[in-house]
């Protein structure tokens, strides 16, 4: 049996009437190896799983060069029922996959379709769930099933095929954090295993254990391949790309880079902290006293006010999704939301836009309850953003897709104008006005669709996960427009987020919901030193800041929400430093 399971030489391939998505590919994976692939989007991650795995050119075409060979056979050659005896594919949307009125219906659905004995189909299932922390969930229907579990529920119908190697094409990007640990746990379990895995994702600090090479990826071209440590130390390299460099060893680079020395740069997180504490006994380092600013304690005006509110979904059993939540939002605050997935954020927003209506309690905005408006009425003081624009976007061109909004809450003709011009304009879309939006990158539909809103001028804007399926330089687009909305025109902002480092930039207060209920609300700051709560809602802090918090003995300050804040706590520097 050959040690190497997958050889990939000179690969090249172009879609039908498409770009070239993949341009001399080179890598081996050995047997028993986890092997990742990163890149920014577009860089050709998806296409070079789907040509792994047999999806291209069985159901899409392309012209392909190079050679592929996996498990000593070329996918390109045979039929894909062919290699999914071999090959198990996870793709990011678990919804996509799970076909079946029940987990156990599902697990059982690969090998019965190739024709497994009964005895050997039961034997799978049962090792299968246990594998990916199931026991107990077989006749549920997957639908009631949460992201992580949907998710791990469609790597366990990959699993009872028994494939030789498993191909996990963003398994965690639409997930919550507690989704993001579990299906990392199983792919964990499955590593010790010894089965072959290969894994594009866009966290390294997750995949910095896990990964025995990394590869990335850029325009279709490998620009890194190794050993974890020295792909992902290579901080520049990774920053020009845009992938996210663990935050410490960013910390670290920072640090040689201001002439500290020859530092081995950790990526993961307990060696960058034990660094951290040998070069300030060594006295390399020094820790800065600093006292952080606080966010002003004095409010504006209340603009939102949820008073005693909750909210029950109808039906059998009817599920309560609000319990009696109570906030005030004043204006020109920046608030992040955060929680796992069913924590009620969701819903929460919707009975602030009014899609939703409170079974008990009231909603006012500016001291007027907002059941006195309707939707399209409340549009105009509260603007909503969806986690994907496609949802808003259905016109044929920009400057159309911004004047359907504004035509329809009542602006006048002339003042049309000149509100398209301003909006397109704040976004950096105004020389594609005459584009048809679906032909547009998906950065820039998520800025038309911000551009949209901010043409009706709303006091309020809600950004609803603005980070879902973004690499690392389009997480922030949204987060920075919002943030320039919220400066320069003192709008009031609210994230929904899982994206602990965009709050910890962004948010000036953070709201943690769990189960329908307020657990914390508060100054991120203080909020992230709030340990107990966090570990009950399943969340952690950025990192930078976790890195901090284990720092607390030696001195340093454990309230550091940025790196650039960590160096300045904690730097080569003698003076001491006001952050």
């Amino acid at each position: 049996m050959s040690d190497i399971v997958v050889s990939v030489s000179n690969l090249s391939f172009q879609y039908e009437g498409g770009n070239e998505a993949l341009k001399d590919v080179n890598f081996e994976i050995k047997r028993g190896e986890f092997f990742v692939v990163m890149g920014p989007n577009g860089a050709g991650k998806t296409t070079l799983c789907f040509i792994l795995g047999g999806i291209i050119p069985n159901m899409y075409g392309g012209i392909r060069k190079g050679k592929v060979n996996v498990l000593g056979f070329d996918p390109w050659d045979q039929p894909i029922y062919e290699t999914a005896k071999k090959v198990g594919i996870l793709l990011q949307d678990p919804e996509s996959q799970l076909v079946m009125p029940s987990v156990f219906a599902e697990l059982a659905f690969g090998p019965a379709n190739l024709g497994v004995p009964k005895e050997e189909i039961f034997r799978r299932i049962k090792e299968a769930v246990k594998i990916v922390g199931l026991e107990g969930f077989e006749d549920r229907h997957p639908r009631e099933l949460s992201g992580g579990q949907k998710q791990r529920a469609a790597l366990g119908a990959v699993l009872t095929m028994m494939p030789e190697l498993l191909v996990l094409d963003e398994p965690t990007s639409q997930l919550d954090p507690l989704g993001t640990l579990e299906v990392l746990a199983a792919v964990r379990r499955l590593k010790e295993m010894g089965i072959t895995i290969i894994m594009t994702t866009h966290k390294t600090e997750e995949i910095a254990y896990l990964a025995d090479k990394v590869l990335i990826l850029n325009e279709g071209e490998v620009v890194a391949y190794g050993y974890p440590k020295e792909v992902l130390s290579n901080v520049e390299l990774l920053e020009n790309v845009g992938v996210k460099p663990p935050a410490v060893t960013t910390y670290f680079y920072e640090l040689k880079k201001s002439g500290i020395g020859n530092i081995d740069l950790p990526i993961l997180f307990e060696d960058a902290v034990n660094l951290a504490k040998k070069m300030i006994h060594d006295n390399l380092l020094k820790v800065n006293k600093a006292e952080f600013k606080k966010d002003s304690q004095s409010k504006g005006t209340p603009i939102i006010e949820i008073k005693d509110v909750t909210f029950t979904y109808p039906g059998e059993p009817p599920v309560t999704a609000l319990k009696n939540i109570n906030l005030t939002i004043h204006e020109g605050e920046f608030i992040g939301i955060v929680g796992q997935n069913g924590s009620g954020k969701t819903t929460l927003v919707k009975n602030i836009v009014g899609l939703l209506k409170p079974s008990k309690g009231k909603i006012l905005f500016k001291g007027e309850d907002v059941s006195k408006y309707t939707v399209a009425e409340l549009s105009k003081k509260i603007g909503l953003i969806l986690q994907n624009p496609d949802y808003q976007l259905f016109t044929l061109s920009c400057e159309e897709e911004v004047k359907f909004g504004l035509k329809n809450i009542g602006v006048p003709e002339d003042e049309i104008k000149e509100r398209i011009e301003e909006a397109l304009r704040f976004v950096g879309l105004e020389h594609l006005r005459d584009k048809y939006p679906f032909a547009l990158s998906f950065g820039d539909r998520r800025k038309l669709a911000v551009a949209a809103i901010v043409a009706m001028n709303p006091e309020v804007i809600i950004m609803d996960e603005p980070t879902t399926a973004q690499d690392y330089k389009g997480r922030y687009i949204l987060a920075d427009l919002a943030k320039k909305m919220h400066d320069e025109h003192g709008r009031t902002i609210i994230m929904i987020t899982h994206d602990m480092d965009l709050v910890a930039k962004y948010a000036e207060r953070l709201i943690v919901m769990w189960n329908g209920e307020i657990l914390a609300d508060g100054p991120t700051r203080e909020v992230f030193q709030m340990h107990d709560i966090l570990e009950k809602a399943f969340l952690k802090p950025p990192q930078i800041t976790r890195f901090a918090q284990e720092l607390k003995d030696e001195g340093v300050n454990p309230e550091v929400l940025t790196i650039e804040e960590m160096i300045k706590v904690l730097s080569p520097a003698v003076k001491e430093v006001s952050v």
